[in-house]
């Protein structure tokens, strides 16, 4: 398998973001320097990246669309620490400890309106605003939602994955499917890349929601069970639901009020259920499918780089 180094796309990305963001303001400079130096993987822009150079395109504005969807990821994070009340970022303080509610409010929406302008003097920029302004309805819709419905335990399957999908789905769907337009694909071939880029969002989310129950925070460095701890109804609460029924739901009812001193009860559920092993069973076959349908691809480094990256995200 040939693998290819993302260093060079990666400068590539972040020297985007710097000439699409402005500096007309003291405390635009402030925040340009946090989102370029925040950090995290660039897996959207990278997935972008992957995706079309596999479907053996050359289009150099790859990294223009690429950048635009890590502004609008960024802008979402952003908006997400305020309504969280979040304090930490990736181990650090976040955007509003820093600079405060209102003008972290107000760099998202400069984010989103930086990434819009660039985006209206590409080529195919009308395809494209059709792409990313569904994509940011969404992904506001998602955070509304969600707001809407947490900690209720009346929460179904089918509200969670419309957060799920409105919150990360979208947005990896929208980096593929940008990639095949600018391969120039068919509509049908669009179809199914926006497609494939959203189940990849969704195995994000669910990954993350099973690491929040079934890992050590040695090894994630996120604080354990802290969705519990929220109460935040999330994939394992929906598996026992499914997998328990009524007993399963009354005896979260009564967890659930007090959930610190409950833990050795939620954590007793979850062995009888076997949760643990039927969620990673899940995991292990979703990303399987995904796997499969890069490998159907021609032989390519950029093909072996796609897979070899998912295979990283295997519990």
């Amino acid at each position: 398998m040939k693998r290819l180094s993302s260093a060079v796309p990666l400068k590539q990305i972040e020297a985007k973001l710097g000439k699409i963001i402005g500096e007309d303001l003291p405390v635009l400079k402030k925040i340009k320097k946090y989102v370029i130096g925040s950090g995290g993987k660039r897996i959207r822009p990278l997935t972008h990246f992957y995706t079309l150079k596999m479907l053996g395109s050359d289009n150099k504005q790859w990294v223009d669309v690429g950048a635009i969807g890590e502004l609008i990821h960024n802008a979402s994070l952003l908006h997400d620490d305020v309504v969280d009340r979040s304090d930490l970022r990736r181990g650090k303080p976040s955007a509003p400890v820093l600079f405060g509610n209102k003008t972290v409010v107000l760099a998202g929406d400069y984010l989103l309106a930086c990434g819009l302008n660039h985006l209206s003097t590409l080529e195919q920029s009308r395809e494209l605003l059709v792409i990313f302004s569904r994509t940011i309805r969404l992904l506001s819709s998602g955070e509304l939602i969600q707001m809407e419905w947490e900690g209720n335990l009346k929460t179904t399957t089918k509200t969670y994955e419309r957060v799920i999908y409105c919150k990360t789905g979208c947005l990896f769907g929208a980096m593929t499917e940008s990639a095949a337009l600018l391969a120039k694909k068919s509509p049908k071939e669009i179809a199914a890349y926006k497609q494939f880029g959203e189940r990849l969002g969704r195995y994000f989310q669910i990954r993350d929601d099973y690491i929040d129950y079934f890992s050590d925070a040695k090894d994630t460095g996120k604080t354990e069970m802290q969705d519990y701890e929220r109460g935040l109804i999330t994939w394992p609460v929906l598996g026992l639901f499914e997998a328990g029924g009524s007993r399963a739901r009354g005896a979260i009812k009564r967890i659930w009020k007090d959930r610190p001193g409950n833990l050795p009860q939620m954590l007793s559920l979850i062995n009888e259920f076997q949760l643990k092993s039927k969620l990673r069973n899940v995991l292990k076959n979703e990303l399987n499918e995904l796997i499969a349908f890069v490998e159907k691809h021609p032989d390519s480094a950029y093909r072996d780089t796609l897979t070899s990256t998912l295979e990283t995200l295997r519990l």
